[in-house]
């Protein structure tokens, strides 16, 4: 397979932007950065910057967004059906918390008051979304905007709660703790 050099170019350019920005996202954060202090920092000047994002905030969502796609990323499909298989539920529950752990600093990151307060609800939207790729949905007991409260609020609190306790479980018995939660509360969801 061929490869393209405007492509790796562009690649380089676009890690080299994201790098400095979560660093100076951690070290003076991101009410404080600018444009001008972010091109600087990656050697770049305003029109590449503007060549890969609109702004910070268009930035940092795609940081996020990106971050939380790799959560999920070749992961089994789930269904209603596949809800009873608990190996499959297990299995995606222990994949989404090991890769959570690889990415510690970021998620501690974006949850602190160094970051643009969002990435919470980026990731119940992101949530969301996934739970509308299922056809769980069309089978729930109740409305399915209760039923989306019930399983992100309980997902996000539970993941908030593991960062607020600096990750204090292993991702094995948060693993396991989720593995209890989860499928229970979709049981009582479906009809």
């Amino acid at each position: 397979m061929k490869t393209n050099k405007n492509t790796m170019v562009y690649d380089a350019i676009d890690a080299r932007i994201k790098t400095e920005f979560v660093n100076l996202l951690q070290t003076i954060g991101y009410k404080k950065i600018t444009i001008s202090q972010l091109i600087v920092k990656s050697e770049i000047n305003r029109s590449t910057f503007y060549a890969h994002f609109l702004d910070k905030d268009d930035l940092i969502s795609h940081l996020q967004l990106n971050l939380l796609n790799d959560l999920t990323q070749d992961l089994p499909d789930v269904n209603v059906y596949s809800l009873n298989d608990t190996s499959i539920v297990k299995g995606r529950i222990e994949t989404i918390i090991q890769r959570i752990y690889a990415n510690k600093h970021l998620f501690e990151l974006f949850y602190s008051d160094k970051s643009d307060g969002l990435f919470f609800s980026r990731f119940s939207n992101f949530s969301e979304k996934l739970l509308l790729q299922t056809d769980i949905p069309e089978n729930m007991a109740i409305p399915e905007v209760y039923s989306f409260a019930v399983i992100n609020g309980a997902m996000v609190s539970l993941i908030q709660g593991w960062i607020k306790r600096d990750f204090a479980e292993t991702p094995e018995e948060f693993s396991n703790i989720i593995s209890q939660i989860l499928p229970a509360m979709f049981k009582n969801i479906i009809a």
